[in-house]
């Protein structure tokens, strides 16, 4: 979670040395144990860095190996004796002292722009190319670390913080209409690229940028894979592949001396949990400590369950409470999200955020399974049919049919599948309280009835919807919300099921039997859980949060008056004043969310400028700056 930052500028004016230590003001939260500013006569970067015990591989600032060449980078590696080894193949003096940001420019230096196809993790960074007057930057094959950008004339701005970016003078607050309107149809900007305001942009995921005085270029350089395909012939292999492989994703994320897990108490979390814990007997650390969320009024299912699992592997286990609060504001003072955001009850996110990160400052997930591990078992049938595999085919629809009726759900699955579908009202319409003049000049209805087209639905053989949940924007917002930019908390969550090697692999093998119920998953903590847990039915979400929300939103004090005046020009104010009390949960989400932005329009404005321990904090540190950097011109 480390703060970066740049200004590049081509022309006849430098960075203002106000302006760089404005940025790394803005960055302290992310960085609370330093900040640094490199600078030279066209280009300079800012760095944040935040500490973690025990963690030698995190940069302490703006790094160079000479060369003219220098990186400030939010990055963690995975495989780093892997990449070792293939720099020094290449001929670059690679070690395993070296930072992840120092390993990422010695890939720079080894493949230049090819340097994203040798690296994988989470990261996002910088690069200022003096040799060739070039920035060139990259964020990682998931989109986990952001980065935001904006250029005009011969100046280039980014930062992995999108307040940061808003303080250049040349950045304007406009905002963009069209990613303002997807906020209030679907809860997201459907285009990757942009972002609320009309002047920054968002680098996508899995892609790069070069800019330079004659043009900038964006290019993706990686795409989950569709051509892969593993098979063995003793199905304990595929097993022994994927625990090793998930060993490795869990391992490549637990540096340092503790670390957290969001325990849940279902398979994907505990596997998790268990794994971590197993390192830890290993190697002696990090310390491994679950937490565990809680919403009032909630039965205690998962909270028994993830005290089964901490208690039969001797872990700490700490309770997180939901207080089901709408519209409550974050504790800090001046502080507002960076976009809008349609949940009016995440700053029930940013209080458990702040209060894991009182405990550590790395906390796993288990998020990716469902998608990766997701069941498609006509789409394999039909493969195996057409490859002339009759007989396996045949034996797979057996296979599954029996595993069907012996889950613990049994039959009751299936036939709660076709009760939801029988008990849906009728297709979300289009929002009546929408100004026509937006809808016609944006084409809204256009855009409402293409929404999702983008998405790449039927490119995986075996594997369609799994391969293109990964395409959702949805991630984009999960990761973004438990961002320090968000939670203003000191911790870094990581995912140890979005791991390149992991997905490239459950993407290659095939779906039954192994992922029905994620039999693969199940298969390899077999002695490792207990069997209760192993053996978990899937829980369907629970809808306490959404029924309290149309509960609260029935009875709170909407009126036009009000409403923010920037509001007007997208819905009308009349026409958004009642939240229905009798519509589907989808149409009540959509109905708060002219209020979710009216709310975020309200903080806008404000200040946001850090706390004045941090503010003093960068002022005392402003001899030592520039006396690292080179002089300004």
């Amino acid at each position: 979670m480390s703060g970066i930052a740049g200004i590049v500028h081509l022309g006849a004016k430098s960075p203002s040395p106000e302006l760089l230590l404005q940025m790394a003001r803005s960055l302290s939260f992310r960085g609370p144990d330093g900040q640094q500013i490199w600078s030279d006569s066209a280009a300079a970067l800012v760095h944040a860095v935040h500490l973690i015990k025990g963690d030698t591989t995190r940069a302490q600032g703006p790094e160079s190996l000479g060369t003219g060449t220098w990186i400030t980078a939010d990055a963690r590696l995975d495989a780093r004796e892997e990449l070792i080894k293939h720099l020094r193949d290449a001929g670059q003096e690679a070690y395993a002292s070296c930072s992840d940001s120092r390993l990422l420019l010695h890939a720079y230096e080894a493949w230049g722009e090819k340097c994203v196809h040798h690296v994988a993790g989470d990261f996002s960074f910088g690069i200022w190319d003096a040799r060739r007057r070039q920035l060139f930057c990259a964020c990682d094959q998931f989109g986990i670390r952001q980065l935001y950008f904006s250029h005009f004339q011969s100046c280039l701005i980014f930062s992995n913080t999108l307040d940061c970016v808003r303080l250049h003078p040349e950045v304007s607050d406009s905002l963009n209409d069209a990613a303002i309107c997807d906020f209030l149809l679907f809860g997201a900007n459907s285009e990757e690229s942009t972002t609320s305001f009309a002047d920054i942009r968002r680098l996508p995921r899995a892609h790069w940028l070069k800019w330079s005085a004659d043009r900038i270029e964006i290019r993706e350089y990686w795409r989950p894979p569709t051509d892969g395909e593993i098979r063995y012939k003793k199905r304990h292999e595929y097993v022994e592949h994927f625990s090793e492989l998930f060993h490795k994703a869990v391992a490549d994320r637990m540096r340092g001396n503790d670390a957290g897990v969001l325990l849940s108490g279902g398979i994907d979390s505990s596997s998790v949990t268990a794994t971590a814990k197993e390192i830890e007997r290993k190697e002696g650390c990090p310390k491994v400590q679950a937490f565990t969320v809680a919403s009032a009024g909630s039965g205690d299912a998962d909270w028994s369950a993830a005290r089964t699992v901490a208690d039969a592997l001797g872990i700490p286990l700490h309770l997180l409470r939901v207080k089901e609060e709408p519209f409550q504001r974050s504790s800090a003072d001046g502080f507002h999200f960076p976009e809008p955001v349609d949940d009016p009850f995440v700053a029930d996110t940013l209080a458990q955020s702040q209060q894991i990160a009182e405990h550590t400052g790395v906390l796993l997930s288990g998020e990716g399974c469902d998608n990766l591990m997701n069941c498609e078992p006509v789409y394999h049938l039909r493969r195996a049919w057409k490859q002339g595999k009759r007989k396996q085919a045949a034996r797979n629809a057996v296979e599954h049919v029996a595993a069907r009726f012996c889950s613990p759900d049994g039959i009751r699955g299936p036939l709660r599948c076709l009760r939801s579908h029988a008990s849906y009202r009728a297709e979300l319409q289009f929002p009546n309280w929408m100004k026509e003049d937006v809808v016609q000049r944006l084409r809204l209805k256009e855009r409402w009835l293409d929404h999702g087209s983008s998405i790449p639905w039927r490119v995986h053989p075996e594997h369609p919807g799994g391969y293109a949940s990964l395409f959702f924007p949805q991630w984009r917002l999960f990761f973004e919300r438990l961002d320090s930019a968000y939670t203003r908390a000191a911790l870094e969550v990581r995912y140890p099921f979005l791991d390149l090697r992991l997905a490239e692999y459950l993407l290659a093998i095939p779906a039954m039997p192994w992922f029905f119920r994620k039999f693969l998953l199940r298969e390899s903590m077999r002695g490792r859980l207990p069997e209760a847990i192993r053996k978990r039915a899937k829980i369907p979400a629970k809808v306490q949060q959404r029924s309290g929300a149309r509960h609260d939103m029935e009875n709170s004090n909407f009126s036009k008056e009000r409403l923010r005046p920037e509001l007007h020009q997208y819905v009308k104010a009349d026409a958004v004043e009642r939240i229905p009390s009798d519509a589907n949960p989808e149409a009540v989400e959509m109905s708060i969310r002219p209020w979710c932005l009216n709310f975020w329009l309200a903080g806008l404005r404000k200040d946001n400028t850090p706390n004045a321990a941090a503010t003093d904090r960068v002022y005392r540190s402003r001899t030592e700056f520039f006396e690292r950097s080179q002089p300004f011109t």
